[in-house]
């Protein structure tokens, strides 16, 4: 078997034992479809609106009730609740029939028709960060709004004409303009960096179940045999080309399908994004195959990897911005490939830019790859280094070999005697010492057919064992017997 065929016998076997482990397509290919279907569901509304608020109106004026009108117009909040006492307005605060209560004081009229400055209270229940932010909005707008009537009023009562007082009320108009997060929504501003981490946490968790399977199974032995001595490169370019090319397959059915599908924003160029996973999937890849190697049980994989999937969420710096991390913990986060690939892809894909834009991070990802590519063989070699130590203990533990010698009697009980390539060993007793083999005691071999027989029969202390044929796994080049 030559290095191609080495390389293709890895490359095949891995691929195969991803496609038969019904575990491990759950974790890469349906988790990712699963999460990201949910998640879109969850924040499908993207923004939070008509938030349930009271009102507080002490001064009970036509400009008051004009204030709340306003105020309910927003779409952003609904007033649930009116009432004059402020101890009731605090008491559906806290039962969690409102998230806010404004208040509107005594002589609020009078003041603002006097020139004199009213104040408006706003109650908000900030550990619901999106519904405070909602109820601030709404109060800051109509209050703006409020200002700008009052002052232009005063200005058209002086003389002056009504497009000159507004301007000279609002001497600077405010125009926001959304580039990227046009429904200013949650999903549109988290679900592109979460899809990457996923992608990351899935194909960790499923490369780890896999070579933790093989670890469990003694499957590595295949790899240490004397006719298939594979190298730890060997195996790591093989290993590594099954995962890639399947990652690149779930990779167009999520962002070139299924991301387009759920309307999240796609701007950049889809040639830069090709180049731009290229590293990113390898080093995860490789950063995987390292890591499993330390896994004896796929169950191991999965506890240790999804019990690190929120530290990788916060390094990340999806949920919390990466400037206000301290240094030692945002260099961790760069350690990570997920942290890379999702400024960049972020800046690619939602902002439109392009791979010269984002050079920083495409670069630090090949670093990344080709430091996880020397950790993955280094991981492999000292797998295999134990693999042999253990191997080579077994065989000095093991009993010494048997006496051999041939039985002519009842040989047309097994399969495939009488038929010259049937090899007939009788194997009686044991052999303490090679001197004390008799020399009466001999092998005899008749050869045809290619058929491979097993069979054995305990009579008189005596094992026949048929043997024709070669097995992959239990016959070398010679034909010799592994026990």
């Amino acid at each position: 078997m030559n290095g191609i065929n080495r390389y293709l016998y890895v490359a095949r076997n891995e691929f195969v034992a991803m496609l038969r482990d019904g575990g491990v397509m759950l974790i890469m290919l349906g988790a990712i479809f699963i999460y990201s279907t949910l998640y879109t569901f969850v924040y499908r509304n993207e923004v939070v609106r008509n938030v349930p608020i009271a009102v507080v109106d002490l001064d009970g004026t036509e400009s008051s009730r004009e204030f709340i009108r306003r105020l309910d117009a927003s779409p952003n909040v609904t007033v649930a609740y009116q009432t004059t006492d402020l101890e009731q307005a605090r008491q559906l605060f806290y039962s969690h029939n409102v998230y806010g209560v404004l208040l509107l004081p005594n002589e609020y009229e009078k003041k603002i028709s006097s020139g004199g400055q009213a104040v408006v209270s706003i109650y908000a229940d900030a550990s619901y960060f999106l519904m405070y932010k909602q109820l601030f909005s709404a109060a800051t707008s109509t209050i703006g709004y409020q200002n700008i009537k009052i002052e232009s009023a005063r200005f058209m009562a002086a003389g002056m004409d009504s497009r000159s007082a507004v301007a000279l009320a609002d001497p600077v108009e405010v125009k926001v303009t959304k580039l990227y997060n046009r429904v200013e929504g949650y999903a549109t501003f988290v679900m592109p960096a979460i899809m990457v981490l996923i992608l990351q946490q899935t194909l960790l968790i499923g490369i780890g179940m896999v070579n933790g399977t093989m670890t469990e199974r003694n499957l590595w032995r295949r790899y240490r045999k004397k006719n298939r001595h594979f190298s730890s490169l060997l195996v790591l370019l093989g290993k590594a080309t099954a995962y890639v090319f399947f990652a690149a397959i779930v990779c167009f059915l999520v962002y070139g399908v299924y991301y387009k599908i759920l309307g999240y924003p796609v701007l950049g160029n889809e040639i830069d994004s090709i180049l731009f996973f290229a590293p990113y999937l390898l080093s995860v890849v490789f950063l995987g195959i390292g890591v499993s190697m330390l896994f004896r049980y796929r169950e191991t994989a999965i506890i240790t990897l999804v019990a690190w999937s929120v530290p990788f969420l916060l390094l990340s710096g999806v949920s919390f911005p990466m400037e206000g991390m301290p240094s030692w913990l945002y260099s961790m986060g760069q350690m990570l490939p997920s942290s890379s690939a999702i400024t960049g892809y972020i800046r690619l894909n939602v902002m439109g830019a392009t791979l010269d834009d984002v050079r920083a991070e495409y670069l630090w990802l090949w670093v990344l790859a080709i430091s996880y590519f020397v950790f993955a063989v280094i991981m492999i070699h000292f797998k295999f280094k134990m693999l042999n130590h253990q191997m080579q203990a077994g065989m000095e533990s093991a009993a010494p070999a048997a006496v051999a010698h041939v039985g002519t009697d009842d040989r047309g009980l097994f399969s495939g005697s009488g038929h010259s390539d049937t090899r007939v060993v009788e194997v009686s007793g044991e052999a303490k010492d090679d001197s004390h083999v008799d020399d009466s005691q001999s092998v005899r071999e008749e050869r045809s057919g290619g058929k491979r027989v097993f069979s054995d029969k305990l009579r008189n202390d005596t094992r026949v064992v048929e043997v024709g044929g070669k097995s992959d796994d239990d016959l070398n080049d010679k034909g010799e017997i592994f026990v």
